[in-house]
C-alpha cells in the first residue's frame, strides 16, 4: 500500500516532536527552576558588608527568625573545651625511689673520695666538682671533704629525708622551681653553717616532675566538653535593630544577615551558577526516573507539561513562604498535596523523587535549613505512602493528618535540641496540623483543576464516572437500553480479568461501562437493541459497515462533547481495534460475486488504532466474549471454552493486542478468567448419570437458538462468500 503524497514529511515531523519532548522538558524545568531559586537577587531590601568594617546604615530585621548560630556555637564550645584543665598521668613513686638511689650513688662516691689517702685536698675537690649531673660550687666541695663525719652523715641523712619527703608529691614541670625552692627552705634549723650550705646546695638538684602531661586525655576530654555543649540559638524579632550605622560588623552580625538573605549578592553570577547546578541535579533524577519507570500512556507532551506545571508551582510557592517576612508561614508549604498528586496520576515511587527534589528547594530556600528539610521530606513521604483507597475523599484527610502528626514530631525533635519555649512549639504546632488540612483540600482542587486542565483520569473521577447515574450512561439506558446491559455485563466479565493480571480494574470498569456510547446515534442496528426488525437487511453491505464503523468515531465525539478523560475515550477508540467487520464484508464479497476479489477489506476495517494499554486491551477482548457469547449462550464447559479460545486466539493472530503490553501470560490468565465467568453466567451444570434426558428436555424447552451466523465469529466464519446466510449483520462485529 502506498502512502498518500506529503505524508512522509509531517510523520518525521510529529515523530521528532516527540522525540524532543524530554529534552524540551529537562531544559525549561531547569531553567525556571534556576530563575526560581535565584529570585532572591531582586530583593530590594539586600545590602552590602564587610566583617571588621563599620556598617553604612542601620539595618534591621525583615522578619522575625529563630535560627542555630554556628558562630555563637563555636564561641561557647571553645570556652568550654579552654575551661578543661590539664590531664596528667598518675604519679610516679619509681621516680621517687631512682631519685633516692641516685642520691645514695653520689654520696657512696663522695665517701670514697673522703678516705682516698692518696688524694690531696684539691684533688678530692676536683673529683667532686666533676660528679656528672651533679653541681657543686667549689665552697660546698670543700665542706663535703672537711666536715667531720657526724656532720657529713648528717647532711647526707637530711638531704635524703627530703628528697624522700618531697618526690612523694605531684610534681608537675611547670611547679619544679617551686618545689626545689621548697626543698632548699626544708633543711632542719639545727644544721651547721656547714651542713646548711651543703644540703641547700645539692638537694634541689634531686627534685624533679613526678607528674606529666597527657596530651592525648586532655585533648579527648575538651572535645568532650565542646561537644556537650548544645548548639545555641539565635532569635531576632521582625524589624529589630541589626547593627547601627558606623558599628563594626562582627561575624556574628554577618551570619545573621545571611540567614536573613539581607547580603546582596556581590557575586551574583556565581550564585545562579549554584542554584543552575542545583536545578541540574533535581531535573537529571526526574528526567532518570521518568524514562526508565513510566508508564507508555504518560509518554506524551501533556504529561510531561502537568508534571513541569506542579513541580515549578510547589517550587515557587516554598521560595515565596521561606522568603515570606511571617516566618512560622513556611510550616503551611503543602507538600503532601504535591505527593498525594504526584501518587494518584503518575506513582508512589515517583511521588517520593518528586517530594525529596522539592523539600530541598525547600530547604534551600530556608536557608539550607536542615529542620525545614526534614520537615518537608517526613510530610511528602507520609503523604504518599499513606494514601489508600483513593477513590473516598476521608483518604485524603487521613493522609494529611498523618503526614501533619509526622511533621509535629519533626519540630518537637529540634524543640528539644534547641531547647525552645513549649508556647512557641506549640504555635508551631498548630501550622502543622492546619498543613495537613491545607495539603488535603489542595489536592481534591487539584484533581478537579488539573482534570479540567489536561485531561488526565484520577480516582476520584473514576469513582463519578462508575456512578450508573452518571447523565451520559442514563442516556446511553433511555436510548440503547440493550448496549447499556451489554456494557454493564462487558465490565463486569473485564474487571475480573483485570484483577487477574494486576491491571487497573476500576479503570477497565469505568471504560468498559462506555466503550460503545457511540451506538446511541443508531441504536436500532446494532443487534442487541433490534426487536425482530433488522433495518441492514435493506442496505448494501458498504453502507451497513460505514454505519456500524461510526460508533467508533461517534462515541469518541460523544465523550470530548460530555469531557470524559483521555484515558476513557481510549477505551472507545480502541475497544475495536483495527477489526474487519467480517459479516459485511463477506456479504460485499458475495454480492460482487465473481468480483469479490476487487472488494477491499480496508473499507470494512474500523480505524483504530489497535489498544496501547493493558486496559484497553482487556476491554477489547471482553467486548467480544460477551458479545459473542450472549449469542450463542454456550450451555456446556466444552463450548465455553471452544468460544472464548478461538476469539482470544483470532485477536493474537491478528495483532491486535501487539501494543497493549499484554503478555502471552497475561492473555492466558484472562482467557481463563473469561471462562469461570461465563460458567457462573451461563450456570453450566456437572452431568450426572441418569439425568441426559431431563437435560435434553431442558434444553428443548429452554434453550435460546443461535443464529447459524455467530459461527462467522468464533474462528469457524465460511471463507466462501456463498455459504454466508443472509441474516449476516446479527454477529458480534455489530457490537
Amino acid at each position: 500500500m502506498h502512502s498518500l503524497p506529503g505524508s512522509t514529511s509531517p510523520q518525521r515531523l510529529r515523530k521528532s516532536i516527540h522525540d524532543l519532548r524530554l529534552p524540551l522538558f529537562a531544559v525549561f524545568l531547569t531553567l525556571s527552576l534556576t530563575l526560581i531559586l535565584s529570585i532572591d537577587l531582586l530583593r530590594a531590601e539586600q545590602v552590602d558588608v564587610v566583617v571588621g568594617q563599620p556598617a553604612q546604615e542601620d539595618i534591621f530585621a525583615p522578619e522575625t527568625y529563630t535560627f542555630i548560630s554556628k558562630i555563637q556555637t563555636t564561641q561557647a564550645r571553645n570556652i568550654a573545651s579552654n575551661n578543661v584543665p590539664d590531664v596528667y598521668t598518675p604519679l610516679d613513686i619509681s621516680i621517687g625511689r631512682a631519685q633516692l638511689a641516685q642520691v645514695d650513688a653520689i654520696f657512696n662516691f663522695i665517701d670514697t673520695v673522703r678516705a682516698d689517702s692518696q688524694a690531696n685536698l684539691d684533688q678530692k675537690i676536683t673529683y667532686i666538682q666533676s660528679i656528672e649531673g651533679l653541681t657543686v660550687a667549689e665552697t660546698v666541695a670543700y665542706d663535703l671533704v672537711t666536715m667531720n663525719q657526724d656532720d657529713y652523715a648528717g647532711a647526707r641523712a637530711e638531704i635524703m629525708r627530703i628528697v624522700d619527703d618531697l618526690m612523694r608529691e605531684d610534681i608537675r614541670e611547670s611547679q619544679l622551681d617551686e618545689f626545689q625552692r621548697l626543698s632548699r627552705r626544708s633543711a632542719s634549723l639545727g644544721l651547721t653553717s656547714a651542713q646548711s650550705s651543703v644540703v641547700t646546695n645539692i638537694v634541689g638538684q634531686f627534685i624533679v616532675p613526678t607528674v606529666f602531661f597527657d596530651e592525648e586525655a586532655t585533648l579527648e576530654n575538651r572535645e568532650a566538653a565542646g561537644a556537650a555543649v548544645e548548639p545555641v540559638p539565635r532569635s531576632v524579632a521582625k524589624d529589630q535593630r541589626i547593627v547601627r550605622a558606623g558599628e563594626i560588623i562582627s561575624e556574628a552580625d554577618y551570619e545573621l544577615m545571611v540567614e536573613l538573605g539581607l547580603l546582596r549578592q556581590a557575586t551574583g553570577w556565581y550564585y545562579v551558577a549554584s542554584n543552575f547546578l542545583i536545578a541540574i541535579v533535581f531535573v537529571v533524577l526526574i528526567v532518570l526516573y521518568w524514562q526508565l519507570y513510566r508508564d507508555p500512556l504518560e509518554d506524551n507532551g501533556r504529561y510531561l507539561i502537568l508534571l513541569a506545571g506542579l513541580i515549578l508551582f510547589y517550587a515557587l510557592t516554598a521560595k515565596m513562604l521561606t522568603t515570606s517576612s511571617i516566618s512560622t508561614l513556611k510550616l503551611l508549604f503543602p507538600i503532601a498535596s504535591l505527593a498525594m498528586l504526584i501518587a494518584v496520576i503518575f506513582d508512589v515511587r515517583f511521588s517520593i523523587l518528586i517530594t525529596i527534589t522539592i523539600a530541598g528547594i525547600f530547604a534551600f530556600s530556608a536557608h539550607s535549613s536542615l529542620e525545614m528539610g526534614i520537615y518537608a521530606t517526613v510530610g511528602g513521604l507520609l503523604a504518599s505512602l499513606t494514601l489508600r483507597d483513593a477513590q473516598r475523599l476521608v483518604a485524603y484527610f487521613q493522609a494529611g493528618l498523618i503526614a501533619a502528626v509526622g511533621q509535629i514530631a519533626v519540630l518537637a525533635i529540634f524543640a528539644l535540641t534547641a531547647q525552645l519555649e513549649l508556647i512557641g512549639f506549640l504555635q508551631s504546632s498548630l501550622y502543622a496540623l492546619g498543613n495537613g488540612v491545607l495539603s488535603a483540600a489542595l489536592t481534591l482542587a487539584g484533581f478537579y483543576i488539573l482534570g479540567g486542565l489536561f485531561g488526565i483520569i484520577t480516582s476520584l473521577q473514576l469513582q463519578d464516572l462508575s456512578r450508573l447515574d452518571h447523565p451520559l450512561l442514563q442516556e446511553l439506558l433511555r436510548r440503547a437500553p440493550g448496549t447499556y446491559h451489554h456494557s454493564i455485563m462487558v465490565a463486569n466479565l473485564a474487571e475480573q480479568a483485570a484483577e487477574r493480571v494486576k491491571a487497573n480494574s476500576t479503570l477497565v470498569r469505568v471504560g468498559a461501562f462506555y466503550h460503545d456510547i457511540g451506538k446511541m446515534n443508531r441504536p436500532a442496528f446494532f443487534t442487541e437493541n433490534q426487536e425482530g426488525l433488522n433495518p441492514h437487511d435493506s442496505l448494501d453491505a458498504y453502507t451497513s459497515a460505514r454505519i456500524i464503523v461510526a460508533h467508533v468515531p461517534d462515541g469518541v465525539e460523544l465523550a470530548k462533547r460530555y469531557r470524559l478523560p483521555d484515558r476513557i475515550r481510549d477505551f472507545i477508540a480502541e475497544h475495536h481495534g483495527t477489526r474487519l467487520v467480517k459479516g459485511f464484508y463477506f456479504k460485499a464479497q458475495e454480492e460482487a460475486d465473481e468480483e469479490a476479489d476487487q472488494v477491499n477489506p480496508d473499507q470494512f476495517r474500523y480505524p483504530g488504532p489497535r489498544p496501547r494499554s493493558r486496559e484497553t486491551g482487556i476491554v477489547m477482548l471482553a467486548d467480544a466474549v460477551e458479545a459473542t457469547s450472549s449469542a450463542i449462550r454456550p450451555n456446556n464447559p466444552a463450548a465455553i471454552e471452544k468460544l472464548v479460545n478461538s476469539l482470544v486466539n483470532e485477536d493474537v493472530r491478528e495483532g491486535q493486542l501487539n501494543n497493549s503490553g499484554l503478555s502471552m501470560g497475561d492473555v492466558e490468565k484472562i482467557r481463563l478468567s473469561f471462562i469461570e465467568t461465563l460458567k457462573g453466567r451461563f450456570h453450566v451444570r456437572v452431568k450426572y448419570p441418569g439425568n441426559e434426558a431431563l437435560e435434553e428436555g431442558s434444553k428443548a424447552g429452554k434453550a435460546l437458538p443461535a443464529p447459524d451466523t455467530v459461527l462467522d465469529v468464533t474462528a469457524s466464519l465460511p471463507l466462501n462468500p456463498a455459504q454466508a446466510k443472509p441474516s449476516l449483520p446479527r454477529t458480534r462485529d455489530l457490537s
